[in-house]
């Protein structure tokens, strides 16, 4: 082969070289078309990148000495609480819990707990049997001589975590005590605004009440009761001003002999108030 050809391809194989890294370079040149939906700022990128982040590798983690498995379950407290003290001389009760299957209501899983220090003494004052809880904390195993001289093993979750569990529709304890209050405070509302009206029929005509003020033998008679319904009435220190300014001016009608005109005449109108 002759130099000059030599030469020629030499500078042949130079251009396509030049041409080809043009044409991947120009890839590098931005262009709005064709957008890398990874790293711009628009909806359609984020969503993808979280999607990516949702579908990448998860992270690798270094191994502890000894690692525990979290675990956590909802049920029934079993039996009462049985109280040791370790070799150490540390607080622990002990329990067992009754877990039910939601989606088998005859599939039922027992599981030991355990509960130290600050929880043990905590649910020595509130825990009781068939209390339903939620509890979480670290699964642990413990072998346990079995009936054939072998070690069983068994499972028991050494609680971090424990809270009651509100059944369907039930309420605690302070909402029905609320509830009670109010009720209770109605009750009592009722009862004053009958005591009330009772007030009114007596002084509207006290003659067909028996006075019992004077001859009453102990605090459980009334100090005025009907002639014919029974119904009853007692002084109190919380009946309301006129009530008292009424019985006054009663008394001094009838200590002026004007007894039969005030049973005759008696009406509502000549009520004093003072509220």
């Amino acid at each position: 082969m002759s130099l000059a050809r030599i030469g020629a391809l030499i500078r042949s194989l130079a251009r396509y070289s030049l041409q080809k890294g043009a044409s991947f370079s120009s890839y590098a040149v931005p262009n709005p078309r064709f957008s890398n939906s990874l790293f711009d700022g628009t909806e359609e990128g984020s969503a993808v990148y979280q999607t990516k982040l949702k579908t990448q590798r998860p992270t690798t983690i270094k191994r502890w000495s000894r690692p525990d498995n979290s675990v956590s379950f909802i049920g029934t407290v079993v039996w009462p609480l049985s109280v040791h003290r370790t070799n150490n001389g540390r607080l622990a009760v002990k329990t067992l819990l009754n877990v039910k299957n939601p989606r088998e209501s005859n599939s039922t899983l027992s599981i030991n707990l355990v509960m130290r220090e600050e929880m043990a003494e905590m649910c020595i004052q509130h825990l009781k049997q068939n209390d339903f809880i939620y509890v979480s904390g670290h699964l642990q195993t413990y072998t346990k001589p079995v009936e054939d001289g072998k070690l069983g093993i068994y499972y028991q979750v050494d609680v971090k975590e424990l809270n009651y569990v509100k059944h369907h529709g039930q309420r605690d304890a302070s909402e029905k005590s609320k509830d009670l209050e109010i009720q209770g405070g109605e009750d009592r509302m009722e009862k004053y605004r009958n005591k009330l009206h009772l007030w009114q029929v007596f002084l509207h005509n006290p003659s067909e009440w028996w006075d019992n003020r004077k001859n009453k033998r102990s605090p459980q008679q009334p100090d005025f009761k009907h002639k014919d319904t029974g119904e009853s009435l007692w002084l109190s220190p919380n009946d309301p001003p006129w009530v008292k300014r009424q019985l006054e001016l009663l008394d001094s009608r009838m200590g002026e002999g004007l007894g039969k005109q005030v049973r005759s005449h008696s009406r509502v109108s000549t009520w004093v108030y003072d509220e």
